[in-house]
């Protein structure tokens, strides 16, 4: 399990601005963060179970992509959970 850095988290979230535009980024992604890579299997909390749900079901691919760049290694899945449920 590899945690993801702050300055890692940030440039993820950088790259998904970039790849999603300004507006979309700032509809759906306030308070996201990306926390562990785990198996291939990237960890992310959203700020509300409704937006998990959103970008997990619309994003998964653009934030696969991105933290693979960032990182360098393969994501396979990604797994958006409600802040609530945040050990951070």
């Amino acid at each position: 399990m590899a945690i993801l850095t702050d300055e890692e988290n940030l440039a993820v979230q950088a790259k998904l601005n970039f790849i999603l535009g300004a507006k979309t980024y700032d509809t759906y992604f306030q308070g996201f963060h990306c926390a562990e890579l785990s198996d291939g299997i990237i960890t992310a909390y959203a700020k509300s179970e409704y937006m998990a749900g959103v970008i997990s079901a619309e994003f998964s691919g653009d934030i696969a992509e991105a933290i693979e760049s960032i990182v360098g290694q393969r994501v396979t899945g990604v797994l958006v959970l409600p802040h609530r449920t945040s050990r951070r």
